[in-house]
């Protein structure tokens, strides 16, 4: 599978250089290269031990390739490179205890082959390595009672770190029926040392898809999809038998999320509450009621958090979250003035993370600081001495100073309906200067697309001097449920409009030259890239697509997308429509069926091993653009699959995208 090579010397000088403090660079008129934004992070990624005395690092190599390293923190040493393979990429990692990790590979390629990723555990100083999951057949019998060969084969992924000083982890597999549809998902907990494997999936309900688990490792809590509905489980402590305690359409009734669960009894979901965006609640799992008042919310968004748990009770100690830009919410007195000590000692306008092992006891804290100019910088806090140092950056090479400004807004559709935008303005561009500009629609499209910190493609675009608008039109998440709701059925319709509405009022305050804006986007941003000219006539000079869905009913008939039968039953027919109901009118919404009304030029790419929208769409409706007498230029990467996994073709992409823009753009257009 893997070809592992060797420790060397170079390894660890090229990481231990890309994370040493560098010199800023002078400001230049010459924007900065392409490929300073094609290319991959120095750093990755950081996991704090336990103790926070060591940290896990993930970062790539001479090769390309993401690799695995650990550096001490006490005192703070070099890193050492553990994990690193000649054809596949380090995908993530977690601490097992103090002295040992488990870590993910895999073969960063257009499709997921057989033997082409694996799960290990290693000790971190490099020894007893041991792999603990292959993706290929390797045994007889997955339950553990008939075990060949000590290695789970494919269809099992770690799960989560139990941190009771043992060598076990938790590992889930998903079982497919006869169709290949998933029917639902079971979970062990695998030693990373000897792999004995131990089934925890007694009594399993039918469809069940997330487990939850108390700070013992015990699983408590269940959540179950079936016939198009969400079903949530309890299970007493040391009790063997699941109780069902709610059963709701997800799409049209209220419901939650079991997130923790604290204590014996105590539950803590995500839900609206009767509201309209989603926070944290308390849930009495024996009267089966959320409370009306939240733990925590946001006013305007949606909170999507990341815990940091008391690692022996299970008490919350604070809150990851993303507002308008990250967060972080203490609970623990101390912790928040550790979080304060922090932001005071580095620059004004960061959002400054804490990574920690065991949080309420730990000595060390990693942060991450980075803003919308900056891309993120790691520093070490020494509880103990109340000193903060520089441990690396992500990206050194991007010179913050030359970095465009992000602004935050909400703006009024065509409707009223309130609709999020952030925009990207170009270094040194003042604020009423009009510019060329780029509508950037993020793909999804139920997602949450953007907040304000440095995103790659819209730090490009603003150095090639365009103003960049990256609006959350309804239908994304994050913003409450009322603006998910908005977006049903709306696809080439009022989600459109949207996009348009974003340039008319920038255009109002005379950010951009509406004479000069082009559309551009990946997947569902393909679309609605391929989608403006025709939607919106008149406001766009050139539109881009990469991997975009041409063909609305092609999303229902392929046999070789990835989407799933559910996904085809229950939520595309809610969400974009039901080809079968004419009052739908899916296909009028579809590019391919009116590629004839588009009069300006286009930029059309794909992935050939695409299987999330087919390389399909994209050729049949750029046959059908040329032969309508629509300028397009093609291009086709046909070792890509449903995004970019080499730098190089992302760099041939840029490259050709600032062209196209170049080309379209350059000139004002006539009266």
């Amino acid at each position: 599978m893997f070809k592992a090579t060797g420790r060397v010397a170079n390894w660890v000088a090229a990481l231990t250089s890309a994370m040493a403090l560098g010199v800023a660079m002078p400001v230049s008129a010459a924007p900065e290269p392409v490929e300073h934004f094609t290319r991959p992070a120095a750093i990755d990624g950081v996991v704090i031990s336990p103790s926070g005395k060591r940290l896990a690092v993930l970062t790539f190599g001479p090769n390309g390739r993401r690799r695995l390293a650990v550096m001490n923190l006490d005192p703070v040493g070099e890193p050492q490179v553990i994990g690193g393979f000649a054809d596949a990429d380090v995908t993530s990692v977690h601490w097992v205890n103090e002295n040992r990790l488990v870590y993910e590979a895999f073969q960063s390629d257009h499709t997921i082959r057989e033997g082409g990723a694996a799960t290990f555990a290693v000790n971190q100083d490099g020894s007893g390595e041991r792999k603990l999951i292959a993706w290929k057949s390797v045994t007889d019998d997955t339950t553990g009672s008939r075990i060949r060969e000590r290695v789970l084969p494919y269809g099992w992924s770690f799960h989560s770190a139990i941190d009771d000083g043992g060598s076990d982890i938790h590992v889930y597999r998903r079982v497919n029926d006869n169709r290949g549809e998933p029917r639902h998902i079971e979970l062990a907990r695998l030693n990373t040392l000897n792999a004995e494997l131990k089934q925890l999936s007694f009594g399993l309900p039918d469809g069940t898809q997330r487990w939850v688990l108390d700070s013992k490792g015990e699983p408590r809590m269940l959540t179950a999809f079936v016939g198009g509905r969400n079903k949530v489980y309890w299970r007493k402590p040391g009790g063997q038998t699941w109780e069902e305690v709610a059963d709701f359409n997800p799409f049209s009734e209220p419901g939650f999320e079991p997130s923790y669960v604290v204590g014996a009894n105590e539950v803590i979901v995500s839900a609206r509450a009767g509201g309209d965006t989603t926070g944290l609640y308390r849930f009495d799992p024996v009267t089966r009621r959320v409370d009306p008042a939240p733990l925590v919310s946001i006013k305007g968004f949606d909170l999507v958090e990341e815990a940091e748990v008391d690692s022996k009770t299970g008490q919350l100690l604070g809150l990851h979250f993303s507002a308008d830009r990250p967060m972080s919410l203490w609970f623990d007195d101390a912790l928040q003035r550790v979080q304060k000590g922090v932001d005071a000692a580095l620059p004004a306008g960061r959002s400054n993370r804490l990574y920690c092992g065991r949080c309420e006891a730990t000595e060390f804290f990693v942060v991450k600081s980075s803003s919308d100019r900056q891309p993120g910088e790691y520093f070490l806090f020494d509880r103990r001495r109340s000193s903060i140092q520089k441990i690396g950056a992500a990206r050194p090479w991007i010179d913050e100073a030359q970095q465009g400004r992000r602004s935050f807004h909400r703006i009024a559709a065509r409707d009223g309906l309130s609709m999020p935008l952030y925009v990207t303005h170009p270094n040194g561009a003042a604020a009423d200067q009009p510019l060329p500009a780029v509508v950037l629609v993020h793909g999804g499209p139920n997602v949450r697309g953007s907040d304000l910190r440095w995103d790659e493609e819209a730090q490009f675009l603003a150095s090639r001097g365009y103003r960049v608008l990256q609006p959350e039109f309804r239908g994304s998440e994050g913003y409450g449920f009322a603006h998910f709701r908005a977006g049903w059925k709306q696809w080439g319709r009022a989600m459109q409009d949207d996009l348009a509405d974003s340039v008319a009022w920038a255009a109002k305050q005379g950010l951009i030259d509406p004479t000069r804006v082009c559309i551009v986007g990946a997947s569902y941003g393909g679309y609605a890239a391929l989608m403006g000219p025709i939607a919106s006539p008149g406001v766009y000079r050139c539109a881009a697509s990469f991997a975009g869905v041409a063909d609305i009913g092609l999303m229902y008939s392929s046999n070789w997308s990835d989407l799933s039968e559910a996904s085809r039953r229950y939520s595309m027919p809610v969400l974009i429509g039901d080809p079968d109901k004419p009052a739908d009118r899916v296909e009028t919404v579809s590019p391919l069926k009116r590629v004839a009304e588009i009069k300006v030029p286009l930029l059309v790419a794909h992935g050939g091993e695409d299987r999330r929208v087919p390389i399909e769409h994209s050729r049949k409706f750029i046959a059908a653009a040329k032969q309508a007498g629509v300028a397009v230029e093609k291009v086709e990467y046909l070792d890509e699959g449903h995004g970019f996994t080499l730098p190089a073709n992302r760099t041939d992409y840029y490259r050709r995208l600032e062209q196209f823009l170049d080309t379209s753009l350059r000139a004002k257009a006539s009266p």
